[in-house]
This record gives structure tokens, C-alpha cells and sequence, in this order.
């Protein structure tokens, strides 16, 4: 009887478990179709202002802006980018599994990297491997708006031209689809490093054969000072929403995979308790069998 009884509590709280997990599921779907049209629509838009940005940089002498030329002197720095909540199945642990695959395979010049974070987990990570914390700008809202990716971009810049920073690498997972979130190190300053190639092959087609002529308002130097902390902000937003698209998805699969298993166990368990049940209502009906051929 205890045996039936204990089937039965079980049942009753994967069933609980089972609510649960399919309300945070659609709750995640919901968030993540919103997240992944944020992120989806504004790559084309961020991938124009690079090629505009290198097309600049390309008929000009790009390298006298401070943000494209190389500081000698500074910190080596990481920007990693991480959920604040859990339940996001193995989408942080893959998030570190590279970064520690990253720190190995690159030399950045110092015995322990510094970090500025997002997220509470990044946090964690930081603390338990005995880093170094420069900033900490976690708690973006959801959705994720523009002016989030503000002050983490004045600081890097900031920190950059003061000569504080001699580089800067952002760390995310990037969203490929709703099922596959890859781990990315993206380069971020100098700008010169991301340009290189594109800027030759620009030039390379400038020299072939292109006759276009460029007439920069009021110069390009100037144009540069404004268009690129406008970009460096936009590169923060975009890496913000894929990080925010990779959640969700990665929550809305987690959170369906435990609907599934919870409902897995429910039909385990359910057989269990009817076999139980039969076998303890044939013993019966055998014992008053037995009691009445006895009593005949």
C-alpha cells in the first residue's frame, strides 16, 4: 500500500513539474520570436555600416584615428556576454567551455585576463576562476534596446583612448537558428585588426577599376569621429541581441525537452502504479477464492 501511495505522489509532481515547464516554455517561445526578429532584422543593417565604415576608411588615411591605431601599453580585455538567469540548458557551459578553449589557445599577453560582463553568470564564472573584473553591466532589460549598448560602448572607447585598454574581444554565443547557438570571440578594438582584409579589397577593386569619386561633408576625419562610436555602439546592441536570441531559444528548448521527459516519467510511473494496482486486486480476489474453497 505504501508502495502504491508513494507511485502516486510521484505522479502528482511530475504533473506539477510538467505545468511548470510548459508554462516557461511558451513563455520563452514568445520571447524568443521577438528576440530572434530583433536580431535577424538588424545584421543587414550592422553589416552595412561596416562595409560604409571600411569604403571610409579605404579613400582615406583611416589609420590616424586613435580608434583604428593599435595601443602599444594596456589591458587585454574580454567583454564575455552571458545569461543573468538559468535554465537555458547547456548554452553558458558551452559559452566557457570555449572561452577556456579561447584563454588556451591565445596568448593576450597577461597571466590572468581582465573581464567587463554581462550577465549574472558571466559573474559567476569570473569569480570562480579567480579573474579579474573591470565592469560589471549586467541586468539588460528584455527586449533589448538600443541605449543598453550605450554605456558599455563610451566605456570601452573611454578606456581605449586613455590607453588603458590596448585591446578589446568580445565573447558570445551567436545565434544560428533556434536549435544551434555557436561560441564566438569577435575582435572589437582596434578597429584596424576586423578592417584589414576588407579595407585591401576595397582598395584592391578601387585600383582595378571603379570610378567612383567620393566628396566627404564637412571632411572624413570628421565623418569618422561620429560613424565610428555610432558603430562600436551598434556592434554592442547586435551582440546583445544575439545573445538575448540565443537564450531564449536555447530556454524554450530546454523547457520543452523537460515537458517531454516529465512526460515520459508520468507514463512510466502511471504503468507502474496500474501494475501494482492489478497485482494487489488479483491477491485479493485469490485470498476470498482461497477462503471460499476452505469454507465449502
Amino acid at each position: 500500500m505504501a508502495n502504491t501511495q508513494s507511485l502516486k505522489r510521484r505522479i502528482k509532481s511530475a504533473k506539477n513539474i510538467k505545468q511548470i515547464t510548459k508554462a516557461m516554455e511558451m513563455v520563452a517561445a514568445s520571447k524568443m520570436r521577438r528576440a530572434q526578429s530583433q536580431a535577424l532584422s538588424s545584421r543587414a543593417y550592422a553589416r552595412k555600416l561596416e562595409n560604409t565604415l571600411a569604403t571610409i576608411a579605404a579613400k582615406t588615411n583611416a589609420s590616424q584615428h586613435p580608434l583604428l591605431a593599435p595601443n602599444s601599453s594596456g589591458k587585454d580585455i574580454i567583454v564575455l556576454f552571458s545569461t543573468d538567469k538559468s535554465l537555458a540548458g547547456s548554452l553558458n557551459s558551452n559559452l566557457f567551455r570555449g572561452l577556456t578553449d579561447y584563454l588556451k589557445t591565445n596568448d593576450l599577453g597577461l597571466s590572468q585576463p581582465e573581464f567587463i560582463i554581462v550577465g549574472q553568470k558571466a559573474r559567476q564564472y569570473v569569480f570562480m576562476n579567480d579573474y579579474q573584473l573591470d565592469a560589471d553591466f549586467s541586468g539588460v532589460s528584455d527586449p533589448v534596446s538600443f541605449q543598453a549598448a550605450v554605456p558599455i560602448a563610451h566605456h570601452l572607447i573611454k578606456e581605449y583612448l586613455s590607453g588603458n585598454y590596448r585591446s578589446v574581444t568580445l565573447v558570445y554565443m551567436d545565434f544560428v537558428s533556434t536549435l544551434v547557438q555557436r561560441f564566438r570571440a569577435m575582435p572589437l578594438l582596434p578597429l584596424a585588426n576586423n578592417w584589414t582584409n576588407l579595407i585591401e579589397s576595397l582598395a584592391e577593386a578601387v585600383a582595378i577599376g571603379s570610378t567612383a569619386q567620393y566628396l566627404f561633408e564637412p571632411s572624413a576625419s570628421e565623418i569618422l569621429d561620429w560613424l565610428i562610436p555610432y558603430y562600436i555602439e551598434m556592434i554592442i546592441y547586435q551582440t546583445l541581441l544575439e545573445t538575448r536570441a540565443s537564450e531564449h531559444s536555447a530556454r524554450m528548448v530546454a523547457m520543452k525537452n523537460a515537458s517531454d521527459s516529465a512526460t515520459d516519467i508520468i507514463a512510466d510511473l502511471t504503468l507502474s502504479y496500474n501494475k501494482q494496482r492489478q497485482a494487489k486486486i488479483t491477491n485479493e480476489l485469490l485470498d476470498n477464492t482461497t477462503a471460499a474453497l476452505v469454507v465449502d
